[in-house]
């Protein structure tokens, strides 16, 4: 089967591997209604496996039905109080020099549990949903995370809502839940307590996830990826504000 469609950046450039793993996954009767960019963002987080990428939308689904949200969620259906808090976002097109994508967490923007849970969750499919506007080569390289938790606060930046809602639905890993590869995560600003935790985080967590973790200060995230890519907030030279970013992007985005 030919594969031609290519109106979202990550149609565009598929390898013959990826194309013939696109048309594998198709015939499963739970990929039918779901468009080729959408079974493509599944199938980039799981690295081509196509067992592991039905695991994973059948969870994804499950948990979008329970919430009564669509494939896609797209900028329309978000509270833009909350996504113009900035404590999960990133900007479309903007990488380190491996090519991964970056985004960028600071808890302490918002306090979860003063919004509606359903409206929280949206703006995490959102986020998820819109990488539909990344090219191929982006989903393969995977995701570069710039972490700033300075003044993050457990007890008030954490939302255990979350947890809940994965338990009571029998989903006992995120990572079959949301899409993304995390290749790098740099943490600035962490708490004191944070070096001795991660050490004894090796005993438990897979050392490959550990070893990804880096704390670092501002201005070394600048050795890895080049300034005009990270926002000046974070040390480099990129001089737009998410608020107007966010504004930028059309409804259906």
């Amino acid at each position: 089967m030919v594969f031609v469609n290519e109106e979202f950046p990550i149609l565009k450039d598929l390898t013959n591997e990826e194309i013939n793993a696109l048309n594998q996954l198709k015939k499963n009767g739970i990929c039918k209604d779901i468009e080729d960019q959408y079974l493509l963002m599944f199938l980039f987080s799981k690295k081509l496996d196509i067992e592991n990428t039905l695991i994973l939308i059948k969870n994804n689904l499950l948990l979008r039905e329970k919430l009564n949200l669509p494939l896609p969620v797209v900028k329309e259906h978000v509270n833009q109080v909350i996504a113009k808090k900035a404590s999960a976002f990133s900007i479309s097109g903007k990488t380190d020099k491996q090519g991964r994508v970056i985004s960028y967490l600071h808890p302490s923007k918002i306090i979860p549990k003063e919004y509606p849970f359903k409206e929280y969750m949206t703006l995490l499919f959102w986020n998820m949903d819109q990488t539909v506007h990344e090219h191929s080569s982006i989903h393969r390289s995977g995701i570069c995370i710039i972490e700033d938790l300075h003044k993050m606060s457990i007890l008030k930046h954490f939302d255990s809502r979350l947890n809940d809602f994965l338990k009571k639905n029998k989903v006992n890993d995120m990572q079959n839940v949301f899409i993304g590869r995390i290749q790098k995560i740099y943490i600035i600003n962490p708490p004191f307590l944070l070096r001795p935790l991660l050490a004894l985080g090796k005993t438990f967590v897979k050392s490959k996830i550990i070893s990804r973790i880096e704390i670092v200060k501002t201005e070394q995230i600048l050795n890895d990826i080049d300034p005009s890519q990270v926002l000046t907030e974070y040390g480099g030279s990129l001089s737009i504000s998410y608020s107007d970013y966010f504004d930028s992007l059309p409804a259906n985005y």
